[in-house]
């Protein structure tokens, strides 16, 4: 009898480190939840819950408070640290994005793939002038959505691409969101022609941005950049910025290079 691969990884898994796994990933969406909600959210005995929660607690990835909550352990980010410093491409970027910010005064991210279908934000640079986004360091988001994600998707290839579209439902994140796989292949279309993605309020309202992708060696995306900032200043500066961005794109895939 064959196995998948997904069925080979599931022969092997061991429930209780599914499980520990999953009360990370939960604690990871909340500030605080006990043990009561935490069995109930994962649908766990609560005697498991318990036994699961001390052993992380004593390993240093849970911490409780005063009342019994629980939330991660300052753990989590010593080893987002270490993987974070040894990620070339951080080291490579972050000059160039910082001249980026400079520039255009505006906030600036540094993404990647986070797994097939999203990616992940592993750098940011905040503007000169305060904007509230809902972006951080370490935040996952749609790719099809986002300016970087998109100027990562255009260049992945056709059969990938067809891939994406076969599995991820285009939920919309704003009234300008792309639902439609025929609009979004134009759109993808557009950014390999222009060489940059100008994302206007797709994934916030009252948010534009610019990305584009850091190529590596093989011609594919590894990373993308952005500039991020309020539709009404962004508007303003579609002459220049889009330069910007594609040019420190290419400084950063030359230092990878």
């Amino acid at each position: 009898m064959e196995y998948t691969t997904n069925e080979q990884n599931e022969k092997y898994m061991l429930q209780s480190v599914t499980n520990a796994l999953r009360i990370i990933e939960l604690l990871g969406e909340y500030n605080f939840l006990t043990l009561t909600e935490i069995a109930e959210k994962l649908e766990l005995g609560k005697s498991s819950v318990f036994r699961l929660v001390a052993t992380l607690e004593a390993r240093g990835f849970v911490k409780k408070d005063k009342y019994g909550r629980c939330r991660l352990g300052m753990k989590f980010s010593y080893f987002g640290s270490v993987v974070l410093a040894r990620m070339e491409i951080l080291q490579a970027s972050r000059p160039h994005l910082e001249e980026l910010q400079r520039n255009v005064r505006e906030t600036v991210h540094l993404a990647i793939w986070d797994d097939d279908w999203n990616i992940r934000f592993i750098d940011k640079i905040d503007g000169a002038i305060a904007f509230h986004m809902q972006s951080f360091v370490g935040l996952p988001k749609t790719c099809y959505s986002t300016a970087t994600g998109k100027s990562m998707l255009a260049y992945m290839g056709d059969d990938f691409i067809r891939d994406f579209l076969d599995h991820v439902p285009l939920t919309p994140m704003t009234p300008h969101t792309i639902t439609e796989p025929s609009k979004l292949l134009e759109s993808l279309d557009e950014i390999r022609r222009r060489g940059y993605c100008l994302s206007v309020e797709e994934d916030e309202l009252g948010l534009t941005c610019i990305g584009a992708p850091v190529i590596d060696t093989s011609q594919k995306p590894i990373a993308a950049i952005s500039i991020s900032g309020p539709t009404v200043r962004m508007t303003e500066h579609l002459s220049e910025y889009p330069k910007k961005v594609m040019d420190t794109a290419r400084l950063i895939s030359e230092n990878l290079s």
